[in-house]
C-alpha cells in the first residue's frame, strides 16, 4: 500500500464529463463512461498499489478487453464491488436487460454470472475468455442503448 505522501503525488485524472456527453447523445455517453471508467479505476490501482492477481488488475484488464469488443464496447458500463455490469441506459436505474456481468477473482481468473447473479456460467481464466463467455450469452434481441427522458436536454 502506499504512503499518505505517495498517494499526494498521484493526482486523479481528469474524467470525461458523463452528463454532457449524455446531451449529444447515449453513444458519447457510452464512449465517456468507458474512457471515465478505465482511468478511474487506473488511477485507483496505482493509488494503493495493487498489482498482478489482485481485483484492482483483473478488473482494469477486464475493462480494457470488454471495452475492445464491439457487442459490450457498445454497452454502458458500470462496476460495483468490483464486478463489471453492462446497461442499455446511460444512467441509473440500469437496464441490464438480460447482459450477464463478471467479477474479477482474488488470486487471478474471472466469474461470469447471469443477470442478477442467477448462476455461474463459467470461470474463465483471463480477462478475454471472460469476454467472449459474456459475448456468447447476449440476449439475441438486445436494444439499442438510451438515456432516460430526465437525462434528454431540455
Amino acid at each position: 500500500m502506499r504512503s499518505e505522501d505517495q498517494r499526494d503525488a498521484l493526482p486523479k485524472p481528469v474524467l470525461p464529463d458523463v452528463a454532457a456527453a449524455r446531451a449529444i447523445g447515449p453513444e458519447a455517453a457510452v464512449e465517456a463512461r468507458w474512457e471515465g471508467i478505465v482511468l478511474s479505476w487506473e488511477w485507483l490501482q496505482q493509488d494503493i498499489g495493487h498489482g498482478p492477481g489482485s481485483c484492482h488488475d483483473g478488473l482494469v484488464r477486464l475493462l480494457k478487453a470488454a471495452r475492445a469488443e464491439p457487442r459490450l464496447g457498445r454497452l454502458f458500463p458500470w462496476t460495483s464491488h468490483h464486478d463489471l455490469h453492462f446497461s442499455l441506459s446511460t444512467s441509473s436505474p440500469w437496464t441490464a436487460a438480460g447482459v450477464p456481468f463478471a467479477v474479477p477473482l482474488d488470486g487471478g481468473g474471472y466469474q461470469v454470472r447471469g443477470q442478477g447473479g442467477a448462476g455461474v456460467l463459467g470461470t474463465p481464466a483471463t480477462p478475454e475468455e471472460a469476454v467472449a463467455l459474456l459475448v456468447d450469452h447476449l440476449p439475441p434481441d438486445l436494444g439499442p442503448v438510451f438515456n432516460h427522458p430526465a437525462d434528454e436536454p431540455r
